[in-house]
């Protein structure tokens, strides 16, 4: 039973972990842009359009790796729910149901 649940959960669950994760990589782009820019020898005149442009490389990025490492298994579990559809959709009526037709 927990089972069934936990895989029934299973696009939920890497869904909300892929929204938190580009939740922080876009605040961590806007945190440490700056600081590495500065540490690399440059001197940026506006800091917090620099920060902005981190944060959208930083989402940009993560998402692309995301993308690339996560999406097979998206792939797969929509491909599982297309399967059960399938099954569901072609199974024939079971005995309960036809007897109750017939009262």
């Amino acid at each position: 039973m927990l089972t069934r649940l936990i895989v029934n959960l299973y696009a939920w669950i890497i869904e909300i972990s892929l929204w938190l994760t580009l939740l922080i990589s876009g605040v961590a782009g806007y945190h440490f842009t700056v600081p590495i820019l500065t540490a690399a020898g440059l001197i940026p005149e506006n800091e917090l359009a620099w920060k902005v442009y981190g944060a959208l490389f930083f989402l940009v990025a993560t998402f692309l790796v995301l993308a690339v490492f996560i999406g097979p298994f998206l792939l797969l579990l929509d491909i599982r729910k297309s399967v059960r559809a399938l099954e569901t959709a072609s199974a024939p009526p079971s005995p309960s149901s036809a007897m109750s037709l017939f009262p």
